[in-house]
């Protein structure tokens, strides 16, 4: 009777801590961050602060979350973080004492996401005439500083068409103002986050890894075919805070002239 009383005594005790468990469980986090920072956040429609903001939650396992970037002077950023990234240890863990119901938030979400945001500035496409270089400098402070060189598109109407050809090219003219980084040291981030199910799928994970990476900015370079014509485009992005440094494009004028009269425009 004595050990019967004890039992029943503890129970609400038990009850309260497998709850606490299982609860424990189920949620899972993901720190949200900007560059620049102090955007607004939206979670699933709801505000939950500015970043840096770490967002938890109890969805299941496979669950989308809608997330929207807002900040003035910038693009509004729309995107999905999915509940896939990782094994939740703790739902693992207590999968055995809660009769299986944690394996339904077995996999949690990435540990953490950053967005580079898009300047307002930086939306209106340049216009350029036939056999013309234009070049838009915002600042020139991060002349001589550490960057990597990243061809998106090496498509022109005539010659090569390798992506490491473009980016050797501009590379070796470019390293008269800045540093250009061995591109293997952004590979090796990029490894790393498509371990992460990430990836260098956009321009956004181009800058993040090149932040990861120690450098200052990212050049952005495209050539492309346009009705006969070659442009060529080059976007310096600054990895800290997403801003657009200079751009430069042009038609149907060769690498050196299009660098040339980038250098031009840099020198105070």
């Amino acid at each position: 009777m004595l050990m019967t009383s004890f039992f029943l005594s503890k129970r609400p005790v038990a009850c309260a801590l497998m709850a606490s468990l299982l609860l424990s469980s189920c949620t899972s986090s993901v720190r949200i961050s900007s560059s620049p920072s102090q955007a607004d956040v939206y979670a699933d429609g709801l505000y939950i602060g500015q970043t840096p903001i770490r967002h938890k939650d109890a969805k299941t396992s496979g669950s989308l979350l809608d997330v929207r970037l807002e900040k003035e002077g910038y693009e509004t950023l729309s995107t999905q973080i999915v509940k896939d990234a990782r094994v939740n240890v703790k739902a693992l863990v207590a999968s055995p004492f809660t009769m299986f119901i944690s394996l339904g938030w077995i996999l949690a979400y990435p540990r953490s996401r950053n967005y580079v945001m898009k300047s307002l500035e930086a939306v209106a496409p340049l216009k350029v005439r036939q056999n013309e270089v234009m070049v838009e400098v915002q600042t020139n402070e991060a002349a001589g500083s550490d960057i990597f060189v990243v061809a998106l598109e090496n498509t022109p109407c005539q010659g090569v068409s390798e992506a490491s050809v473009l980016e050797a090219s501009v590379g070796i003219r470019l390293m008269k103002e800045f540093r250009v980084l061995e591109r293997r040291a952004l590979d090796v981030v990029s490894l790393e986050q498509r371990r992460n199910l990430t990836g260098l799928h956009d321009e956004s994970s181009i800058v993040e890894a090149g932040k990861l990476s120690g450098a200052r900015g990212v050049v952005l370079v495209s050539r492309s075919c346009d009705q006969g014509s070659t442009l060529t485009s080059m976007r310096f992005v600054d990895c800290e805070s997403g801003a657009l440094h200079w751009a430069v494009l042009a038609k149907d004028q060769p690498l050196d002239a299009v660098v040339g009269e980038l250098f031009s425009r840099l020198d105070p």
